[in-house]
């Protein structure tokens, strides 16, 4: 089969590309400082566009190296982190150990000048019973053993004592 129908020829592209031109012709003629005031700030634009690209694909090549860079130390640095902290670790259980040395000391001194005084304080009260008691035991022994006779004699020399010493 075959198709029957009108196939364009270069006769068909005389007229438009007559007009084309008149156009043109007429736009260069009448208007020439704004198609190229158009033209240059069009190249400006795009020169501008093209540096801008350069530099964005300078900063992403160097965004690249440094992110290669940073991967390839990844293990270095993870293992620089992990020494710090350690190390670090290391330094606050030895100031935490040496803080809880020094309170168990003031804690065991504290203790040691609590009990010393308890001490002194239950031998201050011991004596005192003890003193109190003797004191008790003396008063009931003169008082059974004083009598009569005894008490004058005693009121005698007593007056006899205070009448010389005045």
């Amino acid at each position: 089969m075959t198709e029957h129908g009108a196939h364009p020829g270069v006769g068909s592209l005389f007229l438009p590309l007559v007009n084309f031109l008149l156009f043109a012709g007429l736009l260069v003629r009448l208007l020439p400082g704004p198609i190229r005031e158009f033209f240059r700030q069009r190249t400006a634009r795009l020169r501008e566009a093209l540096a801008a690209g350069k530099r964005a694909l300078a900063e992403a090549e160097e965004t690249r190296a440094t992110l290669e860079r940073d991967v390839r130390e990844l293990p270095s640095t993870i293992a620089n982190l992990k020494a710090d902290i350690r190390s670090t670790a290391d330094r606050q259980r030895a100031n935490l150990l040496e803080v809880a040395r020094r309170a168990a000391e003031r804690i065991r001194g504290d203790a040691r000048l609590l009990a010393e005084h308890e001490v002194a304080a239950a031998r201050h009260a011991l004596r005192t019973e003890v003193v109190e008691e003797a004191i008790r035991l003396a008063t009931d022994l003169i008082r059974g053993g004083i009598r009569g006779e005894d008490q004058e004699r005693l009121v005698r020399d007593f007056v006899q004592s205070a009448g010389t010493a005045g």
